[in-house]
């Protein structure tokens, strides 16, 4: 099955409640990333959880996971400043699901500095970049 990603939050909603492994090529990993199950999925503003900005994300609740999707719709490349970015976020969420795991998604219309791809995935997160506009 070919799953494509668009930088939609009803995309990636749609995608994470289906529940399909995340094919390898989608997130520059040499295995597929098998999901979990999720009760919820919602996109939330980030100041609901304490982080500063008036963005969005798109959380996704499970009994011991939850995953975050932080989507960029933009031309300039992501950098290592915007990578470290993402993963303070990961961390202010996991300081509010304690007992949970929290995972990174960065999903992006844009290409990623090979830095930033590498620090996203020392800490076990995930990015995909060209994602589709629509």
């Amino acid at each position: 099955m070919r799953v494509a990603v668009r930088a939609t939050e009803e995309a990636v909603i749609r995608l994470l409640k289906a529940g399909h492994p995340l094919p390898a090529n989608l997130i520059n990993r040499e295995e597929e990333i098998r999901l979990p199950v999720f009760q919820s999925v919602e996109a939330v503003p980030v100041k609901n959880y304490g982080i500063e900005g008036t963005g969005r994300i798109v959380l996704a609740r499970g009994r011991k996971d939850v995953w975050f999707v932080d989507i960029k719709r933009r031309p300039s490349k992501v950098s290592l400043d915007d990578s470290k970015d993402f993963i303070t976020v990961r961390d202010q969420l996991q300081s509010k699901f304690s007992g949970q795991k929290v995972t990174g998604w960065l999903v992006t219309t844009s290409t990623l500095d090979p830095k930033a791809q590498a620090f996203i995935d020392s800490v076990e997160c995930f990015a995909t970049p060209g994602a589709a506009k629509r």
